[in-house]
């Protein structure tokens, strides 16, 4: 079951304080994100609107987020990830 709109706000703005505060990287961001889409904690369109909210609206942080994302992450990663969460919950 998908997340309620205000935990949705509220992943979004503890993602950007731990990103502001130097506790993850803008990549690691964008694994969480996919992992909660594929665990479907989060709806697809979500993720464009919390990534905005991460990178304080700027497309060029994003951008290279996502790129280096590209770069180390597929789906088995992804299942390896959300297995893991499943194993501890």
């Amino acid at each position: 079951m998908a997340y309620s709109q205000s935990k949705t706000e509220i992943v979004a703005t503890h993602l950007r304080t731990r990103f502001m505060e130097g506790n993850v990287e803008g990549h690691e961001i964008v694994v969480a994100l996919i992992s909660m889409v594929k665990a479907e904690k989060i709806n697809l369109d979500e993720v464009a609107p919390i990534l905005s909210t991460v990178f304080f609206e700027q497309p060029q942080g994003i951008l290279l987020a996502l790129e280096k994302a590209s770069t180390l992450i597929d789906d088995e990663l992804i299942d390896s990830i959300i297995h893991e969460v499943n194993e501890k919950a």
